[in-house]
């Protein structure tokens, strides 16, 4: 049995014992002077405490859901599932059906709880991108997500950077996985023949992206100059190629070259355009110094 005294101490210093996380539990009993004689169902009843508090806080250890600064959000209670109204056909959906966030050099359909009601309250969101070939997804971090990347088809290439400045760069092919950790730069780029498809997946409900259009359109240009040791005047230059006009002042930018889509953030083309195959056979080397000029041109 406890000794009355320090078990009634005890109680009264930590409240009530069933509202006690597990680990306290234990430190109580750490200052409880047990006797030898203590019997079975006491050893039952602080089991039990430990357990119930444990259960307790299993789905409030996931945490708050993250990036929805606003109210009227997807935010999943927890004594439910999973949202409020969402029924089983819910739980199949269509990311071909999503619209294509178009850049020149391929598409991204992105699946989130905004737009998907079986995603609110689950911590996750995917995006499938379907690259042409020598296109590359732009330099870009999630601030909110880890994302975890299968290949469908194709051959890319993927890196990224991490705070000590080495990159960490590695060739990705179909059936194959790679993970960009939370908040690090990180690209990739379709380096096979034809089309690369591959699709993303990141444990936030609104993950969150920033690409290199946005940091030059919210950077200001002095500020740019300076760190890149650059003249302004290249800095606005390639300002106003690069950053689409809803990210511009007063929301256009004539100057655009809309490699990048609407939004500044969908894959890019190959810089040039695609590098055609060199032609086979016996050739001449006036046909050859033709042939070397017509390729370095593209």
């Amino acid at each position: 049995q406890f000794e009355t005294t320090q078990f009634t101490k005890s109680i009264s210093s930590n409240r009530c014992l069933f509202q006690t996380p597990h680990f306290r539990v234990l430190k109580i009993l750490s200052e409880v002077k047990i006797s030898l004689k203590m019997n079975v169902f006491s050893v039952l009843l602080i089991a039990g405490c430990v357990a119930v508090s444990s259960a307790a806080n299993l789905r409030r250890e996931e945490g708050p859901v993250m990036g929805y600064p606003t109210a009227g959000v997807p935010i999943l209670p927890e004594h439910l599932d999973f949202a409020d109204g969402v029924e089983t056909s819910d739980f199949v959906f269509d990311v071909l059906e999503r619209t294509p966030n178009q850049g020149q050099g391929g598409t991204v359909q992105g699946r989130e709880s905004v737009n998907t009601p079986a995603l609110q309250g689950q911590g996750i969101a995917l995006s499938l991108f379907t690259v042409e070939e020598g296109g590359q997804n732009l330099i870009h971090y999630h601030p909110r997500a880890t994302e975890l990347l299968y290949v469908i088809k194709g051959t890319i290439e993927v890196g990224f950077t991490d705070t000590t400045g080495t990159l960490h760069a590695n060739t990705v092919k179909a059936g194959q996985a790679t993970v960009f950790p939370r908040a690090l730069l990180h690209f990739q780029r379709n380096i096979g023949k034809g089309t690369s498809q591959y699709i993303s997946m990141l444990n936030s409900e609104n993950p969150g992206v920033m690409s290199f259009p946005r940091v030059f359109a919210t950077l200001p240009a002095d500020i740019l100059a300076q760190a890149l040791r650059t003249p302004i005047e290249d800095i606005k230059a390639l300002q106003s190629r690069v950053v689409p006009p809803q990210l511009s002042a007063g929301g256009e930018n004539p100057d655009y070259d809309g490699a990048a889509g609407p939004n500044g953030n969908a894959p890019v083309p190959a810089l040039g355009g695609y590098m055609p195959a060199m032609p086979t056979g016996d050739k001449t080397k006036e046909e050859l110094y033709q042939l070397l000029a017509q390729y370095l041109k593209k």
